[in-house]
């Protein structure tokens, strides 16, 4: 039988860096997964964007955008916190759709389709932890979403290697 990924999300016990990593793979494989059928299907690419992120960029989307993102996210969980009390769930699913159609300002629908999943364990994140401390929901959900960003350049720089467009 598969793990369920939500009950282990809401296990702090772990420890902080160990939950990350967990997270992280939580995130990260099934969007791995999509991306790479989507580009066996033809309908993404292996190729780098033109023009290919820089520097700023990637320092930007690894380093800078989780720690906004995930500030943003703390103030609208408190927000639902208010509006739809003692429903977890719903709110951790209200929190990644709101995050996933914010992604829609400057991008796509596919954009938006593409972040709700790792949005979804973000919330799930955040949610845990927040019932220990802000502290450690920002700093934990943050990490878990740069880590992300992260591998999805990764993945592209090695792609790019690969096939010479480096």
């Amino acid at each position: 039988m598969l793990p369920d990924p939500f009950r282990m999300l809401r296990d702090t016990t772990v420890g902080r860096t160990r939950y990350a990593l967990r997270a992280w793979l939580v995130a990260v494989v099934p969007s791995l997964l999509l991306f790479f059928v989507l580009v066996a299907v033809g309908a993404a690419s292996l190729r780098p964007p033109v023009p290919a992120p820089d520097g700023f960029a990637i320092g930007y989307s690894v380093l800078v955008a989780p720690v906004v993102e995930t500030a943003l996210m703390l103030s609208l969980a408190w927000l639902l916190g208010r509006v739809v009390p003692g429903h977890e769930g719903l709110r951790i699913v209200a929190l990644a759709v709101l995050c996933a159609l914010a992604h829609k300002l400057g991008g796509s629908w596919r954009q938006v389709v593409n972040a709700l999943w790792p949005f979804l364990v973000y919330a799930a994140a955040l949610c845990a932890w927040r019932k220990r401390s802000l502290r450690d929901a920002f700093a934990v959900t943050a990490v878990v979403h740069g880590l992300y960003n992260a591998t999805f350049f990764a993945v592209g720089a090695l792609a790019a290697a690969a096939s010479g467009d480096a």
